[in-house]
């Protein structure tokens, strides 16, 4: 199953020693290491943004002003936290599974078999983020509009990770369903 979408996302090519480390810690407490204050892992549990848009519907006023004051307070703690902000997300067009990704990017420094350090949002008004780990599978030079394909094979992600992503592919299909069905 998978589902096209574009999605906040941010990446960085990991060396074999530093990929290693962390390999060998994930191995022994199934987490990965600790590269933050636990800021991210406090958010992910206090995330509202399924609820805000449940809400639209009953209250689409008051969905708004929560929501905006949602994105404010994200912006205050990203500027009191400026570690968990390591790598700058941008909004990309992917291609998403439960097992990996395709992603295009212009001209991307990266050969297969190399190992990924992803950072990815499942919304643009997302507060949490999935940090996992993937291997570079295939890359196929200007795809798509002079942009290079690169399909990731996540090695290893966090089973509640991966359990997230699944349940944004089955909402996402759910509301093409909808929107087809509407037309």
């Amino acid at each position: 199953m998978r589902i096209d979408d574009m999605l906040p996302m941010g990446w960085r090519r990991l060396d074999e020693q530093e990929f290693t480390k962390i390999a060998e810690y994930y191995e022994k407490n199934r987490v990965f290491p600790s590269k933050s204050s636990g800021v991210n892992e406090i958010l992910s549990a206090m995330d509202i943004t399924d609820k805000l848009r449940k809400m639209e519907r009953e209250d689409p006023t008051l969905a708004l002003i929560l929501s905006r004051l949602d994105m404010k307070l994200n912006l205050l703690i990203k500027l009191f936290h400026p570690a968990e902000e390591e790598q700058a997300l941008t909004l990309t067009q992917v291609n998403l599974s439960g097992g990996g990704m395709a992603f295009w990017e212009k001209a991307p420094a990266i050969e297969i078999g190399d190992i990924l350090e992803l950072r990815l949002a499942l919304s643009e008004e997302a507060m949490a983020t999935i940090d996992c780990y993937a291997r570079v599978m295939n890359i196929i030079p200007g795809e798509r509009d002079g942009m290079t394909r690169v399909a990731l094979k996540f090695d290893p992600i966090l089973g509640s990770d991966r359990e997230r992503i699944i349940q944004h592919i089955f909402k996402r299909q759910s509301e093409q369903l909808r929107a087809k069905r509407g037309r």
